[in-house]
């Protein structure tokens, strides 16, 4: 199934389960991960209701957007996700590869980006870092 076909509280959802897989990836539920969805989700416009349910019925299922832009939208959130615990664990990164791939992105640039991301570890990330790897490979 194609996220575009979905209505917009089940894109949304879909959204947010990413994300929410992705936190306990590592096995643990950091609170700024946590902070993070529940933002993510009230910008998406979901309620506080919402956003509990789909945390705690977690299901990953991916459905993948057809717009560029909107997988990499997606790719953005997941980046954002991993790096804001301070720590990027071998399950995150695995996590990562698993998602980019399905959302159609090359192995290549998911690497690079994780190389970006430590490159810059306990530093602010350069508002242009992740999308100068992407550029690589945009068609």
């Amino acid at each position: 199934m194609n996220l575009d076909d979905l209505g917009g509280d089940a894109r949304k959802e879909n959204i947010l389960a990413i994300m929410a897989a992705m936190s306990t990836a590592d096995g643990t539920f950091h609170e700024n991960e946590m902070v993070y969805i529940l933002k993510l989700g009230l910008s998406l416009g979901m309620t506080d209701e919402q956003i509990r349910d789909v945390t705690i019925n977690n299901n990953p299922t991916l459905f993948v957007p057809s717009s560029e832009a909107e997988r990499m939208e997606i790719l953005v959130y997941l980046v954002c996700l991993i790096r804001i615990d301070g720590d990027i664990t071998e399950e995150e990164k695995e996590m990562l590869y698993h998602f980019a791939l399905k959302l159609g992105f090359n192995h290549l640039l998911v690497s690079n980006i994780i190389r970006v991301l430590h490159a810059n570890k306990g530093k602010r990330l350069p508002p242009d870092a992740i999308l100068k790897e992407v550029k690589k490979y945009l068609n």
